[in-house]
């Protein structure tokens, strides 16, 4: 795909500018120039004049020589004629007071606009330096000289800036008239009255005035006459019109050509931008090395807020990046209005982008002032159109760990680098995450979350295909959702998808990843040293995508250096020719250790060029979590729509799921105790019960500095002192994990005078939910790793834990102390704890059938085919008199638990206490993920 057509035509312009203002010197050269530039100074700046001029022109652009025709002919400055022919594409602007038309010969396509336009970006021909040359461009330095409209000052001001020096005749390189100006790059201009003529190794250009009695002139006046009075069809006869906002037209031509001339000469505001740490709420920016780094958190509109404030200038390049300056280049290439184009894309791709996604972008528009359908079609940009990528790991790698390598090739001529931008986000109840992007972008090319999981992708074919979620979307939402290398796959499997798209996916917790080929129609999954048509033979313990010679050689590298792989080698694996000229980013992630290496295109290098910078994501969530420490925004995760085929289930489902919303978390401090502090999704109308606390017994040795670790709801049992859940708490604490202890509803801090008249059915229910919310809670809380969450419950607590777990197989791991199944027999049948809990429920006037129905609702047995048997371990006593050891059994047999994780004690229902170190030992290495 062509992306820098409009170049040839903004060369031009500049060369023209140049013929008129560039700078020279000579035995009284300032005389000598001024007189020879005089002529063509009146007519430039007397707009109320007639003015024909045309250029012909041959310049080198991708190094290649290219032939280009520009004409210009003004009659005032509301009234003229601007075309522009190359072999590949045709166009011409054609302005009147009151209409202006964008025509496309080669397309048969007149785009045609009437009524008002911008008054600060628009086409007339006068002030259009103010319009077009902004500070981020080298010309903006120019543009009082370019403004003079005195000979002499002009001269004088060009000679003394860039010391051109006249050359006589003779020494002249081609056969010309009078004397010359030599250029400090050796090349050479000659001035006359009615031309301008230009040599150097990489251009010639002629450029002449076309007199009022040429019949090229006078034919082009005749026709925009005919234009400003409306007659379109006899100028136009055999094109097709085509309507359009004419405030929209000049408007994309004035911005896209402004932002052409930052992306053809950027000034040091671009090149060397400032580096100065800004803070917003809910988000900071920050450098490392060049590189920006945006923090951001909370929920989808405080993010949205803060990208706007902190990235306001970025965010606004890449909008004139991609709608106007690529914009109006595909629209030429095309001859279809690409702003058109996109939201024909959006309205297709909308219904499978989230909620929260749109929320998100509707706060970033408001933010920066851009109309949200805007922000809304800058962000599906990808999708209209269609880079490498590798894993290796095992025996490929010098130290067996997983390196993810990521090579973005896409348009660094659309200027896209200026907005370069590293994001660490945490969004409220989804797993925080890195994605490296671009100002005013919220979608996801490439990225890598806590959990350790990295994406990269490489775009094929398949434009129009858009009944589905963007790619942007998916990639972003895999990030958010998905905690292993399966849950991404099956994120793909059940998406609808869009266009053709290749993919890298990387778990560094297994050491493991896949290649993926996907359409709309299919999916394939490539494994690690499997063969495939498309990629030829696979290498061991390695994923390897790319195309043609850039395939080869990336292959050819990876087996040169097969068992020597690591982070300095992994980078070199993506220097050029992996990586194109048009390399805009690229990434080597090491989601074992949580670190990546990032690096961005420059005006004059692609990113294989230059130097990476390493960022430890774990690292920069702990420094995010520490400026969202007081209080955050958290989003219930729940699906309120979960579904179960046994109907049991789903009836004990639909009692117990609640609609999601989005909730306010606090961190508070009583006495010497933290607690995290939230509202529980069930409203009792006691607001001492109803504000959930999880007391707080952080892992020694941890700081918000720490690097993530693992954390443990603990659900304590049923005495009013909550004695052993405090034991286990400190225990795993002293062992390194970070453990919160529930107070349930009625129970410690939720405890107040009439608590000993509360439901207990309905205190079961909420303390269902009360958990489940805690370990969204949890996801979002300093310096705890999202992938690592456990949930342990004892007695009253394990049933408690256990239904939770059914919901939706939340927690990482499942411990489960003295509980089981068949909570009705327990507490008719149950001794002493057990006994007392049924006695507060006859004390509230409840039957033994309306006990039963109570408990029925919150059974364990009805959902413990949805739990992971393999993340799930039960402790129970052999002489329990409590929870008889029929209840534990009932419980690993319907959640199908391996033998070895039911663990039974030589204990009944408290001396088990005498065991509890050893057993919170063994806790704790479940929760860390390690074998017990």
């Amino acid at each position: 795909m062509r992306i820098t057509v409009l170049s040839p035509l903004i060369l031009s312009c500049t060369l023209l500018l140049n013929c008129i203002s560039t700078t020279f010197a000579f035995e009284d050269p300032a005389k000598i120039l001024s007189q020879q530039i005089e002529p063509w100074l009146e007519r430039w700046t007397k707009p109320e004049s007639p003015l024909a001029i045309h250029l012909d022109c041959q310049i080198e652009i991708d190094r290649n020589p290219q032939k280009i025709d520009l004409t210009l002919v003004r009659l005032d400055a509301d009234r003229y004629v601007l075309s522009c022919k190359h072999p590949e594409y045709e166009a011409a602007i054609w302005r009147a007071e009151k209409q202006t038309a964008l025509v496309l010969p080669k397309h048969q396509v007149v785009f045609l606009g009437t009524g008002d336009v911008d008054s600060k970006h628009n086409l007339r021909a006068t002030d259009f330096l103010d319009r077009w040359l902004s500070e981020g461009s080298l010309l903006f330095a120019s543009k009082s000289i370019l403004g003079q409209t005195d000979p002499e000052d002009l001269a004088g001001t060009a000679l003394f800036l860039s010391k051109m020096v006249p050359k006589s005749l003779a020494d002249s390189p081609a056969p010309q008239s009078g004397p010359y100006w030599s250029l400090q790059d050796g090349s050479a201009l000659w001035i006359a009255e009615e031309t301008v003529r230009f040599q150097s190794e990489k251009a010639n250009a002629v450029c002449e005035v076309w007199t009022a009695h040429d019949p090229r002139t006078q034919r082009m006046i005749e026709q925009l006459n005919q234009f400003e009075r409306g007659a379109v069809s006899d100028v136009w006869s055999d094109m097709t019109l085509r309507s359009i906002d004419r405030l929209e037209l000049e408007l994309t031509f004035s911005r896209g050509l402004r932002r052409a001339l930052e992306v053809l000469a950027p000034s040091p505001r671009l090149t060397q931008p400032t580096q100065k740490n800004r803070s917003a709420d809910n988000g900071s920016l920050e450098w490392i090395n060049g590189e920006r780094i945006a923090l951001l958190w909370g929920s989808p509109e405080q993010i949205g807020k803060a990208h706007g404030e902190l990235l306001r200038e970025e965010a606004w390049r890449c909008i004139d990046s991609v709608v106007y300056g690529f914009g109006s280049v595909q629209t030429i290439v095309t001859g279809k209005w690409f702003r058109h184009e996109l939201e024909s894309a959006y309205q297709k791709l909308s219904p499978f982008i989230p909620d929260r996604h749109k929320q998100e972008t509707i706060a970033l528009a408001d933010s920066l002032g851009v109309d949200r359908r805007l922000m809304e079609v800058v962000n599906v940009f990808p999708e209209l159109f269609h880079c490498s990528g590798f894993a290796v790991f095992g025996s490929a790698t010098k130290d067996g760990k997983l390196y993810h390598g990521r090579v973005l090739d896409y348009m660094t001529t659309i200027g896209l680098q200026d907005s370069a931008t590293t994001f660490i986000i945490a969004p409220a109840g989804q797993i925080p995450f890195a994605t490296i992007g671009y100002g005013g972008f919220i979608g996801s090319v490439s990225g890598m979350n806590e959990a350790k999981v990295s994406l990269g992708e490489m775009g094929g074919k398949g434009e129009g295909k858009w009944d589905g979620v963007p790619m942007a979307t998916l990639m972003r939402r895999a990030l958010e959702e998905c905690k292993t290398l399966e849950e991404v796959k099956q994120l793909w499997s059940s998406s609808p998808r869009t266009c053709e798209y290749f993919y890298v996916f990387a778990d560094g917790k297994d050491r493991t990843a896949v290649g993926v080929a996907a359409t709309p129609e299919s999916l394939q999954f490539v494994a690690p040293g499997e063969p495939h048509p498309l990629l030829g033979d696979g290498i061991p313990d390695a994923v390897v995508l790319s195309a043609g010679s850039r395939l080869d050689e990336l292959k050819r590298r990876i087996r040169d250096a097969h068992g020597k792989i690591d982070a300095e080698i992994g980078q070199q694996l993506m220097c050029r020719p992996v990586a194109m000229d048009s390399n805009l980013h690229n990434v080597l992630f090491v989601p074992e250790d949580g670190v990546f290496y990032v690096a961005n295109a420059s005006h004059d290098k692609p990113a294989a060029d230059r130097s990476y910078t390493r960022i430890s994501l774990a690292e920069k969530l702990s420094e995010l979590r520490s400026k969202s420490f007081v209080s955050w925004k958290a989003m219930d995760s729940i699906p309120g729509d979960a579904t179960d085929p046994d109907t049991k289930a789903q009836e004990t489902l639909s009692g117990l799921l609640w609609s999601k919303s989005e909730f306010s978390v606090d961190l508070e401090k009583e006495a010497d105790k933290l607690f995290l502090r939230f509202p529980s999704p069930i409203q009792t109308k006691n607001t001492v019960n109803d504000r959930v606390a999880l007391e707080w017994f952080p892992a020694k040795g941890a700081s918000h500095e720490s690097q993530s670790l693992p954390a443990t709801l603990v659900v304590h049992e049923s005495g009013k002192g909550m004695t052993v859940g405090k034991m286990i708490a400190r225990g795993l604490a002293s062992h390194g994990v970070h453990a919160f202890l529930i107070h349930l509803p009625h129970y410690g801090v939720r405890r107040d005078a009439g608590a000993d008249q509360a439901d207990p059915a309905l205190a079961l229910k909420q303390s269902i939910a009360d958990v489940r919310r805690g370990l969204d809670v949890l996801a979002g809380c300093p310096g705890i790793d999202p992938s690592r969450i456990s949930l342990q419950g004892t007695s009253l607590g394990g049933f408690v834990a256990a239904t939770t777990a059914g919901l939706d197989n939340r927690p990482s791991r499942l411990i489960i102390l003295l509980a089981g199944g068949d909570l009705k027999s327990v507490v008719r049948d149950g001794k002493k704890d057990a006994q007392g809990f049924r006695k507060r429920m006859l004390d509230r006037g409840l039957d033994d059938m309306a006990i039963d129905q109570a408990l029925d609702a919150v059974e364990p047995l009805h959902l413990a085919h949805r739990i992971s048997p393999k993340q799930t371990w039960l402790y129970s006593g052999k002489y329990d008199d409590v929870v008889p050891p029929r209840s534990s059994k009932l419980f690993a047999e319907a959640a199908k638990l391996p033998e070895s994780q039911h663990i039974e004690l030589e204990a009944d229902h408290y001396s088990g206490a005498l065991m509890l170190p050893s057993i919170v030992k063994q806790i704790a290495s479940i929760a860390k993920h390690e074998e017990p």
